[in-house]
């Protein structure tokens, strides 16, 4: 993707995009209520990383799931941690916050299995997309407006869209995703064209309910474009070009992939050509071990 002159547009959720919400009865997700004590306790300087795994293990099934995402390939642990007070200890807290996030999630919307949409894939592109766009945000020297961590929090919850709207419209988001798939056209394209929006508006809503800073609601519901967006806020530019560079790995077509970043975009996220080189070297690691099913 290309880039023009930055301006301050783009950097906020943009509420007249999802008007057409408002004639939908979605099931907009509260925070999940782990993820809530979570976030007092990183605020809490007192809070250590034991307090936290051990509000983590209070959970038997979200731990477990905490344990499996933690002990992937993506977060390159040396040895596998049977603790979550351990995971909490070796992958920091902030890093930590996101895995419960996805476990979290991941239990809240297990029960849409086989209703049209493939949520293994789903989470498993969701994860490849947080960790592409952590790698490039570590490796960026241009200033991104937000933080390693949380542009790895984006990556998560930039397809989150696609399951709240599955749960709240069944049937008719059902169509959708059958649409898409008889006329090959992407999922964002084929929302727009039967509902009027699309799950980045949704997933920007879920953003600003959940009280993410309004930066994060903006990646998220930018990712798709419009081109300008992706000129203008560095943010949203790293992660739409972290889901390109995902799409393209789990298609096979790696010389592509790193690719992904034209020398324009590259100049404007202070990346090299080596550093995207690398980041799909790992992303490629990662497709041959990947399973986060529970």
């Amino acid at each position: 993707m290309s880039q023009t002159s930055p301006t301050t547009q783009y950097h906020t959720v943009d509420p007249s995009r999802a008007k057409a919400l408002a004639s939908k009865s979605l099931s907009i997700p509260t925070l999940p209520e782990v993820v809530r004590k979570l976030r007092e306790m990183i605020a809490d300087p007192k809070a250590g990383s034991g307090d936290v795994g051990r509000l983590v293990a209070q959970d038997p099934p979200l731990a477990a799931k905490v344990l499996k995402i933690a002990n992937s390939a993506y977060y390159g642990l040396s040895q596998r941690t049977v603790s979550t007070e351990e995971a909490c200890a070796i992958l920091g807290l902030r890093v930590l916050r996101n895995v419960v996030t996805q476990a979290a999630v991941m239990t809240r919307y297990e029960h849409l299995g086989g209703r049209g949409l493939d949520l293994d894939a789903l989470w498993r592109h969701s994860q490849f997309v947080a960790q592409m766009s952590f790698e490039l945000a570590r490796a960026a020297r241009a200033p991104l407006g937000l933080t390693p961590e949380e542009l790895q929090a984006c990556g998560l919850l930039h397809d989150l869209g696609k399951v709240v709207l599955l749960e709240s419209l069944g049937d008719e988001y059902v169509a959708v995703l059958d649409l898409a798939q008889e006329q090959s056209l992407p999922v964002h394209v084929a929302e727009k064209r039967l509902l009027g929006f699309d799950h980045t508006d949704v997933g920007a809503l879920v953003a600003v309910q959940w009280g993410l800073p309004t930066s994060v609601g903006a990646v998220i519901q930018y990712h798709h474009g419009p081109r300008e967006a992706v000129a203008a806020n560095r943010g949203v530019a790293l992660v739409a070009n972290a889901n390109l560079v995902v799409q393209r790995t789990e298609a096979g077509n790696y010389v592509a992939a790193a690719a992904t970043l034209d020398p324009a975009t590259l100049q404007f996220l202070g990346l090299d050509a080596a550093a995207v080189t690398g980041a799909v070297e790992k992303l490629q690691s990662w497709l041959g071990g990947a399973n986060l099913a529970a």
